[in-house]
């Protein structure tokens, strides 16, 4: 199958935010993210209006254009930034309370201000997501779910984590993940018990493994349909593109549907926020 996806993409090779259609490549926009290191989360949070983390916070830009509206620039260590419905704006990542090692999660209001923050011992943490009255913690080799104040409610592990990146709860209860350096994803019933897996290179037609080349499933996102779009990272550097298929769709069951790639435009996707 042949994607068709418009989407946004953080090229961690070449660090730039792009706007991509798979259809037509001259299509969308690029932009340096030199001035905002460390890119790693995307999240939609208005019709023309997306939220990007990055290492010292997060900042706010107009899908159409690539045009950056609002900044928010205060810490060392920023791993996600989630916006909720509320307007709150939820900052994890490392070392960000100001003197208080460990991992935190920070909450700030509409204005900025920051109204509340959660800390556990910890020195490694990817994108965090809600989940129920707590959260999904990215933890290298597990997924640590946590209340609200990070104390620990259990732990989701599969054989092969390693830089767990994404967990997601799912709406029968259970979490989806993206593996890593694992290069799969793993799925997880409402009991915390691993329900399946899919993606590996050994769940691949055998004529397709090479061409694929999984070697780090990043950031995933599930579509309206059931599908599964997953970024499929392929190194640091700015020369990887050519290296395996960087975007790629499965189905429900986990079947793979289709794969894209661009290795002129791309060299380590990481970040993807299909629209």
């Amino acid at each position: 199958m042949t994607l068709q996806h418009q989407f946004l993409a953080i090229d961690e090779g070449r660090q730039r935010l792009h706007l991509i259609d798979t259809r037509d490549a001259a299509a969308g926009w690029s932009r340096s993210l030199a001035d905002f290191a460390l890119a790693r989360d995307l999240q939609r949070i208005g019709p023309d209006r997306a939220l990007v983390g990055f290492e010292r916070g997060f900042f706010e830009l107009a899908i159409s254009s690539g045009e950056v509206l609002r900044v928010c620039d205060r810490w060392m260590g920023v791993t996600a930034a989630c916006r909720l419905d509320n307007g709150d704006t939820l900052v994890t990542g490392v070392d960000l309370d100001f003197g208080k090692n460990g991992i935190n999660v920070l909450t700030l209001d509409s204005d900025l201000v920051q109204t509340a923050s959660a800390r556990r011992e910890g020195d490694y943490v990817r994108l965090m997501r809600p989940a129920g009255a707590g959260y999904l913690l990215c933890t290298n080799d597990h997924i640590l779910e946590t209340d609200q104040g990070l104390n620990e409610l259990r732990k989701l592990a599969a054989p092969g984590f390693e830089h767990a990146w994404k967990a997601q709860r799912t709406a029968d209860g259970g979490t989806l993940v993206s593996a890593g350096y694992g290069a799969f994803m793993a799925r997880f019933d409402a009991q915390g018990r691993l329900a399946s897996t899919f993606g590996g290179a050994a769940q691949l037609p055998a004529a397709m493994r090479e061409e694929v080349a999984p070697f780090f499933y990043a950031t995933f996102q599930v579509l309206d349909n059931g599908h599964v779009v997953v970024a499929n990272w392929q190194g640091h550097g700015p020369d990887n593109g050519a290296k395996g298929r960087q975007l790629l769709e499965f189905d429900a069951a986990g079947t793979l549907l289709g794969s894209w790639s661009d290795a002129d435009k791309l060299s380590s996707l990481q970040g993807i926020l299909v629209l």
